[in-house]
């Protein structure tokens, strides 16, 4: 019986059918109980908030009093609320990454326990919101590496305003090699051609043990090094020479 209902409800979505508030939020509890009607905990909810937003806006211990509603019902109701708050906040993204602290949290939350080696662009516009993530492994553990080529189309298509990067060692060490300093000067240029500003490269080997090419300087050494214009001024100097 549940399950014909249940696809009959899916039909009305799938089709675009004006769904009620309640059908709505029926359809959403499909996923919490996976053989019990959910129309009268729907209703319940409802009863009790007022409107789907009001139900999204509740408190885990609120939501948690509505009969029918558990702990895990309830935390997952509010995970989906705190993710329709977030997308409501702007499609250019909610992380914002506004200073180095704020960058240095955000890549010892994403690096933290990774068993393999990986690699990160972060995509900023100019308030330094994230427009877009883009992550790289490959099949050594120890090792990735990213062709500049597929950097280049990223920068193309996403027109960042400015750029950072970070990945990880699990060696225990921090500092960087000779490729992550090849590959930070590869970027740098890239970034130079196409206007994008390269704000940083963080390497992390845990959550006290990260290396900054920011916080170190060698970010500005590298861009003063290879810049667009320096490298083309300093070509066309050569070809003047007699």
């Amino acid at each position: 019986m549940h399950e014909g209902h249940r696809r009959r409800m899916y039909e009305k979505l799938k089709s675009g059918d004006n769904l009620y508030e309640h059908e709505l939020l029926e359809i959403l509890l499909f996923n919490a109980f996976q053989r019990k009607n959910t129309n009268p905990i729907a209703h319940a909810l409802l009863d009790a908030f007022g409107s789907i937003a009001g139900v999204f806006n509740a408190e885990v211990e609120q939501l948690c009093a509505v009969e029918g509603v558990g702990e895990s019902v309830a935390l997952y109701l509010k995970c989906i609320g705190e993710c329709a708050a977030r997308s409501a906040e702007g499609g250019s993204g909610v992380i914002c990454l506004r200073n180095y602290e704020d960058f240095r949290r955000f890549v010892c939350m994403r690096f933290r326990g990774k068993v393999e080696e990986a690699l990160e662009m972060y995509c900023l516009d100019k308030s330094g919101k994230v427009k877009k993530i883009s992550s790289f492994t490959s099949d050594e553990l120890d090792r990735v590496q990213v062709d500049a080529d597929r950097v280049a189309k990223i920068i193309a298509a996403v027109k960042p305003h400015g750029l950072i990067l970070a990945h990880n060692h699990l060696s225990g060490s921090s500092a960087p090699s000779e490729n992550d300093d090849r590959f930070t000067m590869e970027v740098q240029l890239m970034c130079s051609m196409n206007n994008v500003a390269l704000y940083d490269h963080c390497i992390y080997a845990s959550d006290k043990n990260v290396f900054s090419y920011f916080s170190t300087g060698k970010i500005d050494a590298i861009k003063r090094s290879f810049s667009f214009d320096r490298l083309v001024g300093e070509q066309y100097k050569r070809e003047k020479k007699p």
